[in-house]
Formats: C-alpha cells, structure tokens, sequence
C-alpha cells in the first residue's frame, strides 16, 4: 500500500472525502542573489505572468507558463527557487535567523534548504540532513545553484 493510498483509507475512515486538486506552480525569490524587483521585470519581459502571493515574501503563483520556468537563465543563476506555496510557509515562522545555526532535519531536494539560507543572508551555518544518497545529489545542486555558502550538507537518517 503506497503512502497516498494509506492516507486516503484514514481519512475515508474519519468521514472525510478526498479531492485531487491541481496546486498553482509558484515560485520563491532568492534574495540574497538579486533584488525581487529585477528578477520579476526579467521574468515578465520573457512572458511570464506571475501574480504575487498575499500572504509570503517574495512568493508568486505562475499564471499559465507558455515554457518550462526551471529553463530560464534567471533560474540557472540561482535568482528564483520553483517551490509549492505551502511550502514556502515553515521557514517564515522563525524570526531573525542571521547568525544562527539551524538544523534542516529533512533537506532534500533544497527548496527549504535555500529559503533558510536566503533568510539568514547566508550568515550562520544550516546542518541539512537526509537519509537518501540520491536526493542529496539534487539538494547539493540547489544550493550551488542558489549560491547558498553556510550549509553542511550530512547523509544521515535524523531519526
């Protein structure tokens, strides 16, 4: 029984009903690489019609994307992260992460690695943990292509 399966059995249980629901693609500015404004004009001048997130910093839903957005420059440099909006919601629970150390028990493939990252203005150290060699393989690419120069990247089960 696959994880999905299972879940929707115990909400089916609980009287719940399950809907597949598409979620818009998003995208999450990194900062710490260039000004919020600059990477919007750039995208918005390639096509790309984004619409910005009321409730996080530097988030924006991508309305119908005419091309794949993880082939950009701009996202080859490292100036935006493709990142769900809930996901992009727990890293902005802390306050005043510069300087901190931090520990990002489940890290792969990196999106919350980079918006740490982004927070604490690559200050401090982030000890990113997980427990697959292959996707340390993407989390390590993320946060090279993302510039993120405070982390230790550790394959360890944080179990």
């Amino acid at each position: 029984m696959s994880g999905r399966e299972f879940f929707i059995g115990r909400y089916a249980k609980l009287g719940w009903k399950y809907k597949d629901v598409k979620l818009r693609q998003a995208v999450r500015i990194n900062s710490m690489n260039i000004g919020e404004k600059k990477v919007v004009k750039r995208l918005e001048s390639l096509g790309v019609e984004l619409e910005r997130i009321p409730f996080l910093k530097n988030g924006y839903w991508v309305n119908r994307p005419e091309f794949s957005v993880g082939a950009t420059t701009e996202y080859l440099l490292g100036f935006y992260s493709i990142q769900e909006a809930a996901a992009q919601i727990p890293a902005t629970l802390f306050t005043e992460l510069k300087d901190k150390v931090v520990l990002d028990a489940c890290a792969a493939p990196g999106g919350k690695t980079v918006q740490l990252a982004d927070l604490m203005r690559n200050t401090g150290v982030i000890i990113a943990l997980d427990f697959k060699r292959r996707r340390l393989t993407a989390l390590a690419n993320h946060l090279e292509r993302c510039h993120v120069k405070n982390t230790i990247v550790y394959h360890l089960d944080a179990r």
